[in-house]
């Protein structure tokens, strides 16, 4: 009974944040994920507070503005290293850059001691700038690097929080905060820091790798997320496969849907056959309309993507639709939103459409290299596929998808007593221990999820 009482505490701090009345159950959350209190909640960013299960991208705003309330302030004048200087200053010991200030110099001579493991030496000259100049981009970087290979990681963070608060729109500092939150097996934090650095420069390699060994895409499918240690991997490529009338494409759309909702990530959903506009009147019957996520638009420049491409296949001439590269057309799609929006995830509603428009002449080398294209991008792809063969047990047209795919998720139909019951299996999943087990699929007012004993 203690240990309730200390919990209910630890969280009901957060419910109610500068008069904002904040729910049991999301001040919990916010507390789980690794906020103790008010103070630690404050050095957090809002793309941070955004990325905490069960807060929306709007609650999160609102949060951020009522502990950031605008004011009045005078930026002084810093005739520093500025911190994309400083950024590669420390990650190349200061090779091809000119000394040219004394802080410069001071700053040299902090990043020898420091490569020479003496950090009270190295730490005393910068914390000398630091009192000249409290805002002093370079010498916070670092002092931040200093505390990181330390192991001081909430020190570290909080001079990280220094660095983005003078110059937010820099990369390396939100990687060396996510690096200390990772160590403080703060892993929510951590990859929203990791996303922020790969919004502002698509080119770090270090997020990059980071989001690719650590971020897994939630299903939202009640229960399932459980049997895949959190989801789907990010960058996979994975086929949903069914018959028809299996709910296959209502499946993909509710999980594009819940991640644009539930974590404001940028998904596209791609018909090759269907309209957007019955498919988004479809989704509306299932419940799933865009007024449930604030943000959601269906327009190229909000979170969730609906690329009519049924629509092009109609407005073109027939021969100019059979002279098509249909699979280079959509990786040049996809690569340009990637490019200019940041897209997580893609549906490509369907193999059975794209084998339409196309001929494969060598099926396992063309479907290969498609394949090996569209995780080139970076995004993670779901395939919605029919189900082949003389009893409907082959997963793709050509029988090579499934060797070629991280994952497979099987949505199949059972009649029993003059009605068609789903399950679902997961078939495959490269990079997740995971049962091989059918369980009963329930599709009711609040969304997708599976029955298990």
């Amino acid at each position: 009974m203690g240990d309730t009482m200390v919990d209910e505490d630890s969280y009901s701090v957060f419910q109610n944040i500068n008069g904002i009345e904040i729910a049991k159950a999301k001040a919990k959350a916010i507390r789980d994920a690794g906020y103790e209190n008010m103070d630690a909640l404050m050095k957090a960013s809002q793309d941070e507070i955004a990325a905490i299960k069960g807060l929306s991208k709007k609650l999160a705003t609102e949060i951020h503005s009522a502990l950031h309330p605008p004011e009045q302030k005078t930026e002084p004048v810093v005739e520093t290293m500025p911190t994309e200087r400083a950024a590669r200053f420390i990650s190349d010991g200061g090779a091809g850059i000119e000394f040219t200030s004394e802080n410069d110099i001071q700053l040299e001579k902090g990043l020898e001691l420091h490569s020479q493991g003496k950090w009270g030496q190295a730490l005393q000259i910068i914390n000398d700038l630091l009192d000249k100049n409290p805002r002093n981009p370079g010498a916070l970087m670092v002092k931040a690097r200093i505390y990181l290979d330390r192991e001081k990681y909430q020190m570290a963070v909080d001079t990280y929080d220094l660095v983005t608060d003078i110059d937010p729109e820099m990369d390396d500092p939100w990687v060396g905060k996510g690096e200390a939150l990772l160590a403080l097996d703060q892993k929510v934090r951590a990859m929203a820091c990791f996303k922020k650095a790969l919004a502002i420069n698509p080119m770090n390699e270090i997020a990059q790798e980071k989001l690719g060994e650590e971020d897994r895409l939630p299903t939202f499918v009640d229960g399932l997320d459980e049997l895949l240690e959190g989801g789907i991997p990010a960058r996979h490529v994975v086929l949903v496969c069914g018959r028809a009338g299996s709910m296959k494409s209502s499946f993909c759309y509710y999980m594009l849907h819940k991640l644009s909702e539930k974590q404001s990530r940028k998904t596209i959903y791609m018909s090759l056959e269907q309209s957007r506009q019955s498919l988004l009147k479809h989704m509306k019957k299932l419940g799933l309309k865009k007024e449930s996520a604030k943000n959601l638009m269906v327009s190229d420049m909000d979170d969730l993507v609906v690329v009519d491409m049924a629509a092009l296949r109609k407005e073109s001439a027939h021969d100019t639709v059979e002279n098509i590269n249909w699979p280079k057309s959509i990786i040049n799609q996809l690569r340009s939103y990637k490019e200019s929006f940041g897209c997580d995830a893609v549906v490509i509603d369907s193999l059975s459409a794209l084998y339409s428009l196309t001929t494969f002449k060598n099926p396992r080398s063309e479907l290969f290299m498609f394949f090996e294209k569209l995780r080139d991008i970076g995004l993670t792809v779901f395939l919605i596929s029919e189900m082949y063969g003389e009893n409907q047990t082959q997963y793709g047209q050509h029988g090579v998808e499934e060797f070629l795919v991280d994952g497979i998720i099987h949505i199949k139909t059972e009649e029993y007593a003059n009605r068609a019951n789903l399950f679902l299996g997961v078939v495959k999943m490269r990079e997740t221990n995971h049962p091989r087990d059918y369980f009963p699929l329930i599709v009711d007012q609040f969304g997708f999820g599976i029955v298990r004993d």
